[in-house]
């Protein structure tokens, strides 16, 4: 299972890669390339059963001391 999502997640890279080249769109190739890095990478990881933390840990621990900060000026 794994290797048929790299194997459709590669052709799909490579047929919108060509389409984007041919119209020197380069900020658009480089950006595609990251998060389809990311997105394959994220795949190969859950379907390894490797568990990933939730994005809204990483919200909460950003937000936590700006609103600690508007809830003592508010008090």
């Amino acid at each position: 299972m794994l290797y048929v999502i790299l194997v459709g997640s590669f052709v799909a890279m490579i047929i919108e890669f060509r389409a984007l080249k041919e119209k020197h769109y380069i900020r658009e190739i480089v950006c595609g390339m990251v998060f389809f890095a990311v997105g394959v990478t994220l795949n190969v990881l859950r379907i390894a059963h490797i568990e990933l933390p939730s994005p809204l840990v990483g919200i909460r621990i950003l937000f936590q001391p700006l609103s600690e900060f508007i809830a003592t000026i508010l008090s």
